[in-house]
């Protein structure tokens, strides 16, 4: 099984090296990773020639072997994915992105929020993006001060009175 650990922004200077962007809770996992897939299944894979940290906070620079500037122009914007089998085991209450998209997002009075669309790394926290049943969406920051519990198990993430901060989204 494959899953998605990063995404490509932009290119970075005149030789084909990328700016990528993790989508994992533990982005060091990226320095570790010798090879990427751009699709869903393991036809086209990408090797790493040099990976090192970037500028600016959650970013890092992938060379990747015969891949020139153009080559790499053509990469931004996709996902790159790597072999489940792969990543390092997790220590206890830590997960991968990937295992919380589409949970169910609910408050201690069992009132569904919606379910976690995306996740995005933003410094010191992440956000996540929770949309509706009605197609509404809107941010929560993955923090204590707004998120109580996540159980893997239940597929569930039990938020704190979240109302004003939703309201205060809403245009």
């Amino acid at each position: 099984m494959l899953i998605p650990v990063a995404k490509i922004l932009s290119t970075h200077g005149i030789k084909g090296e990328l700016k990528v962007s993790p989508l994992l809770s533990y982005s060091e996992i990226l320095l570790q990773i010798k090879r990427f897939y751009l699709t869903k299944n393991k036809e086209n894979f990408l090797e790493v020639e040099n990976i090192r940290k970037g500028p600016g906070y959650n970013v890092y620079l992938v060379k990747f072997k015969d891949i020139d500037f153009e080559e790499a122009q053509s990469l931004t914007n996709q996902i790159l994915y790597i072999d489940f089998e792969d990543l390092p085991d997790l220590e206890e209450d830590e997960f991968y992105y990937y295992q919380i998209i589409g949970f169910k997002v609910k408050d201690k009075n069992n009132k569904l929020w919606g379910k976690i669309k995306e996740i995005m790394p933003m410094g010191e926290y992440d956000l996540i993006l929770v949309k509706t049943e009605s197609g509404e969406e809107f941010y929560i920051p993955l923090v204590e001060e707004y998120v109580e519990e996540l159980d893997l198990y239940s597929k569930t993430i039990l938020v704190k009175d979240i109302k004003a901060l939703v309201e205060s989204q809403k245009v």
